[in-house]
């Protein structure tokens, strides 16, 4: 676990905290249809939010001048950066490899918050190429550039993590939640609950996993609401 020009932040996970278990992985389903930004709003309002998630995605958190609070902020800049680079369509692998490389490792825990973030992306990206809101080569970029990471950086199930990202295969419980997002036959109580059970992994891992994922929907929907 590092943090790039941070200081080092310890796991500071609560005692009794529930211990993340070696994660069984899978593909994603294929995608019922095209997405439209109107579901995936209605969608966005179904989610449980935790507090850490939304730190995250605003890049607002911790106590004032806490090293919690500069890897949210740091984390956030390189988190939309990504977003950015995925929502513009660019195919070129370089585009990403110097903010996923910022990311890995970053935090505490068997798999660092840096490292969540990337896999939640990660899966998120697949499913809104299928949904037609992604194009497919900039997310397979993107699944190069985290394929690519240098292991020595991190975890090594982070790097179990990220293998299998880049390959295609997410943590059941976020390819469950990122197959409810935008699809048509989802419900609010469906969504709610597998957010709820996502962000309940580990001691962050599932609200920082959870978080890598929205950043991409809410990416998509700030981009149509500027047009």
């Amino acid at each position: 676990m590092r943090e790039a020009g941070l200081s080092v932040l310890p796991d500071s996970s609560p005692e009794g905290a529930p211990v993340l278990p070696a994660l069984a992985c899978r593909e994603l389903e294929p995608s019922p249809g095209p997405v439209s930004r109107a579901s995936l709003v209605l969608d966005l309002s179904c989610v449980h939010l935790p507090a850490r998630t939304g730190a995250l995605l605003t890049g607002r958190g911790g106590e004032r001048g806490s090293v919690e609070e500069r890897v949210f902020r740091w984390a956030h800049a390189r988190l939309r950066s990504l977003v950015g680079a995925l929502l513009s369509g660019d195919a070129r692998v370089a585009s990403y490899r110097s903010d996923a490389a910022a990311l890995t490792g970053l935090g505490p825990g068997l798999t660092p918050t840096g490292d969540d973030l990337l896999v939640g992306l990660a899966a998120m990206s697949r499913r809104l190429v299928g949904g037609g809101l992604v194009e497919a080569r900039a997310a397979a970029a993107f699944g190069t550039a985290i394929a690519g990471l240098p292991a020595g950086e991190t975890t090594p199930a982070a790097q179990d993590l990220l293998r299998n990202a880049s390959e295609g295969r997410f943590p059941a419980i976020l390819a469950s939640v990122v197959e409810m997002i935008g699809n048509p036959h989802a419900d609010a109580g469906s969504i709610l609950t597998l957010t709820r059970r996502l962000a309940a992994l580990g001691a962050h891992s599932g609200a920082d996993l959870l978080a890598g994922a929205l950043a991409l929907v809410h990416g998509v929907v700030e981009a149509r609401e500027s047009r």
